[in-house]
């Protein structure tokens, strides 16, 4: 097979050269030749020299690359890659031309299938590493298309050079992009009039005095911006899901992966089951993408969500989809629950948390103590799920189902649903 270049060959110094057979002590600037692994969770691929863990960026598995060690520790090493020596067949040419500059993908040079496979390792690799789980069935994995597909984004603003796009890999500094392919196709086109805009407006007085980032986000018919620029609203955007109307702001959190949002509705509310029951609870329930779907099966549902303004769309929206049976939250799911646990006489049949990227590790036991029949936990990092599942298992709670939702087509983020029955 032939060779890629990574770099100008040239620049290469014989002396630096490492040979893996006769010195296995790394520097950083040192050439040497590994064999990749696997993905690691962050994207990078693994690669061992002398029983070292070599980190590569931007790498495929089972390639061999000519790498340049660029930090060196005590158990790892990180590299760039010099040059590709044998391609792996999961490689293949990036899609967008930004790719490796703009910080946003680090997969793209991986077929879809590829990167699947790799992030249903990833998951599982937590599971076994931290959370010493051995779960020996298959995990599923549920995906759409892979570009055109993200609802919301985050742009960064140069004002002085006048640059719109997102941070370039490892840096705050801005990736100037005119169009990006994982972005639905209205704020693909969102993005160009964004530019436009800034550009109009860049020459005023103090630029560096504006704000640098602007939330974008597309509904089911309109797009919204925050700070609002260049004639764009800043919502509020309307979406529907499974037959629910959900209302949220740009700056709101809610999933950006509007082609699956019926499928993590699916896997977390369990909606090919039959099971209701008389009281669930939501938490950290956002906008109440959940608690408005629980609240059809359960007589009685509570959300709670910590942000005011995220929770005042949660109520919003359980008004406008004209529900009676729920009551919701403004507070800390950690003070919450001290309250709760000692003041609910009977405990909930589910108990749903999809928290933030750092798990529930303030909340976990309190939620443990509930003694609910069911547990789903949703989340976007499986470090920190397998953290918090480690406790709910070693609290009495076995695991049922396990699924993979890939929302981040591109990226080496993962969604995963995760549900639990007491013993």
């Amino acid at each position: 097979m032939g060779t890629t270049d990574f770099t100008d060959f040239r620049d290469v110094c014989c002396c630096c050269y490492v040979d893996v057979v006769k010195n296995s002590t790394l520097s950083v600037g040192d050439l040497v030749e590994v064999v990749t692994e696997r993905l690691a969770y962050g994207g990078e691929a693994v690669a061992r020299y002398g029983g070292l863990a070599v980190f590569v960026p931007f790498a495929a598995p089972k390639e061999k690359l000519l790498v340049r060690i660029t930090e060196q520790k005590k158990n790892f090493a990180r590299a760039v890659i010099q040059r590709v020596l044998e391609p792996s067949p999961l490689r293949r040419e990036p899609p967008c031309r930004y790719f490796g500059d703009c910080g946003g993908c680090q997969l793209q040079h991986l077929t879809y299938e590829a990167q699947l496979k790799s992030k249903v390792g990833f998951v599982r690799d937590a599971l076994e590493r931290i959370g010493r789980i051995d779960w020996p069935i298959e995990i599923k994995i549920r995906s759409a298309a892979e570009f055109g597909y993200r609802g919301r984004s985050q742009v960064t603003i140069d004002w002085r050079s006048s640059r719109v796009g997102f941070n370039r890999a490892g840096s705050n500094a801005v990736c100037d992009v005119e169009t990006c392919m994982i972005l639905v196709p209205e704020l693909d086109q969102a993005l160009a009039s964004l530019r436009v805009a800034i550009q109009e407006t860049s020459g005023s007085t103090h630029p560096e005095s504006r704000f640098s980032q602007i939330e974008m986000a597309a509904g089911d018919s309109s797009v919204a911006i925050e700070p609002s620029i260049g004639g764009f609203p800043k919502g509020p955007l309307r979406q529907v899901v499974h037959g629910a109307v959900y209302c949220f702001g740009p700056a709101t959190f809610f999933q950006s992966n509007l082609q699956l949002l019926d499928d993590l509705v699916d896997e977390a509310v369990d909606k090919s089951s039959s099971d209701s029951g008389e009281l669930a609870l939501d938490l950290y329930a956002g906008v109440g993408l959940f608690t408005v779907q629980m609240a059809r099966r359960f007589k009685r549902v509570i959300g709670v969500e910590s942000d005011p303004r995220t929770a005042r769309f949660a109520l919003e929206n359980i008004g406008a989809n004209e529900l009676t049976n729920v009551e919701f939250h403004t507070s800390s799911v950690e003070a919450w629950l001290e309250r709760f646990v000692d003041a609910e006489p009977a405990p909930p049949d589910l108990v749903l948390l999809d928290p933030p990227r750092t798990g529930a590790a303030e909340s976990v036991a309190l939620i443990a103590q509930l003694k609910a029949s069911r547990i789903t936990y949703v989340s976007c990092d499986p470090t920190t799920l397998a953290r918090d599942l480690r406790v709910l298992l070693d609290s009495g709670y076995e695991l049922s189902r396990i699924t993979a939702i890939d929302l981040f087509p591109q990226t080496y983020h993962i969604e995963t649903v995760v549900a639990l029955s007491l013993n």
